[in-house]
């Protein structure tokens, strides 16, 4: 309600203020919260250095490392919709808390393997796929608790400061992750990752219980099917998310062929090696960063569905532009300029959807989704192979980037809801 005009009426309502990191910072609760992602993110990229490398020492096989990468992303599709349920379900920090110390747990169990020489590939492959779940519940978690620990002038800002601690730990934990390997082997960097989950899960504990509650269901507790679909009706509902999803799938789709081919693309058009491989993702994690920043001053109340088809049109661009180069100064500055655009393309149709979405379906529709187009990604590496292989790396690039943008383009025009849409 509104200020009260002098005669006891109620006035107008008042006006949004504008984005304001450090206000958002000033809220406990979300503060603790961005503090355990920082930290337990930290550790995940160091992690996952060691984990492959651990896994290219023990088998010699690249086919065997393609495994455990499928091994990793194979929850966020499989399992996505079903653990959305669940959040919505029980208590949200509750969730963080337990899953962030099972993983704890299960991440220095495997350092016990290896100290022993007894992590064989099928332990791994199972461990990391209870990982990858684990990881796809403390998005989906964190998304839905979003809204439960700051005001809704401050969601654009809090989305944008869990996008910088990811794009930060990127180029931190991989490129520190890479060093401990090669001084201290793999077991130390494995370690610090079980650390840094009990570290995260203390910070969550800190967090007020009264935070993350479920909030009450007109329909009692119902059983799991009528909860699972009424996630699903939402969406269909929803014309506006639709039509995210459809761009997300496209740009998801092509993003993965573009992502699958860096190291090939480094090699065979840059006439790199791996430093420049490694610089080329560390350029995208940068221009995350800075993206994070411009996106969390932007006013996502009015201005989401534009940023976001302004954003991944630009991407788009980016990808055109990267074919058509061969240069690696120019590939430099262009990766860092595709971690801003993609960047500023997701954080507000993000922020739209925690003000919009009612809370008590917050992590069914997140869990949606985030399924929906992550299964896309699949499709885009094996289209990537097939087609670098019968063409070339740098035709991958042009017809993913002009498939992009004519795509986003068209949705512009015709997808008027997403484009519109405000709060």
């Amino acid at each position: 309600m509104g200020p009260e005009a002098p005669s006891g009426e109620p006035g107008p309502p008042a006006e949004p203020r504008c984005p304001s990191f450090r206000r958002t910072l000033g809220h406990r609760p979300f503060f603790l919260l961005w503090v355990s992602q920082l930290v337990s993110q930290s550790g995940d990229f160091v992690f996952e250095v060691a984990l492959l490398w651990l896994v290219l020492q023990t088998t010699g096989s690249v086919f065997a490392v393609g495994l455990v990468v499928t091994a990793t992303l194979a929850p966020a599709v499989l399992l996505g919709p079903v653990l959305g349920v669940y959040v919505d379900r029980w208590p949200r920090r509750t969730i963080l808390l337990g899953t962030n110390l099972a993983e704890g747990v299960l991440v220095a169990a495997l350092s016990g393997l290896v100290l022993a020489h007894t992590a064989g590939l099928e332990v791994i492959l199972g461990i990391v796929a209870v990982l990858g779940a684990g990881a796809q519940v403390v998005r989906i978690t964190s998304n839905a608790l979003v809204p439960q620990t700051v005001d809704p002038d401050d969601l654009a800002p809090a989305n944008s400061l869990l996008s910088f601690s990811n794009s930060f730990n990127q180029i931190v934990g991989l490129s520190v992750g890479g060093v401990a390997v090669a001084l201290f082997g793999v077991t130390l960097p494995i370690e610090y990752d079980a650390v840094s989950f009990f570290a995260a899960a203390a910070l969550v504990a800190v967090i007020p219980r009264l935070v993350g509650l479920p909030e009450p269901d007109a329909g009692g507790f119902r059983r799991f099917r009528a909860q699972f679909a009424e996630g699903f009706a939402f969406v269909r509902r929803q014309r506006f998310l639709v039509e995210a999803i459809v761009l997300g799938i496209v740009v998801n789709l092509f993003g993965n062929a573009v992502a699958a081919l860096l190291a090939p693309y480094a090699a065979l058009v840059l006439h790199g090696g791996p430093t420049t491989y490694g610089l080329l993702g560390a350029l995208v994690a940068g221009g995350g960063i800075l993206g994070a920043l411009v996106a969390g001053k932007i006013d996502a109340r009015r201005h989401a569905g534009h940023t976001l088809f302004g954003g991944a049109i630009a991407a788009g661009g980016v990808v055109v532009a990267l074919g058509l180069t061969s240069q690696v100064w120019v590939a430099f500055v262009e990766m860092f300029a595709l971690g801003v655009t993609l960047t500023v393309a997701n954080i507000p149709i993000f922020t739209v959807i925690q003000a919009k979405v009612p809370g008590r379906l917050m992590g069914r529709v997140m869990a949606v989704l985030l399924s929906l187009v992550a299964a896309s990604g699949p499709v885009g590496t094996f289209f990537a192979g097939s087609f670098a292989a019968a063409s070339s790396v740098a035709d991958v690039f042009l017809v993913s980037g002009v498939v992009i943008v004519l795509v986003e383009a068209i949705g512009f025009v015709v997808m008027t809801e997403l484009r519109d849409v405000s709060f």
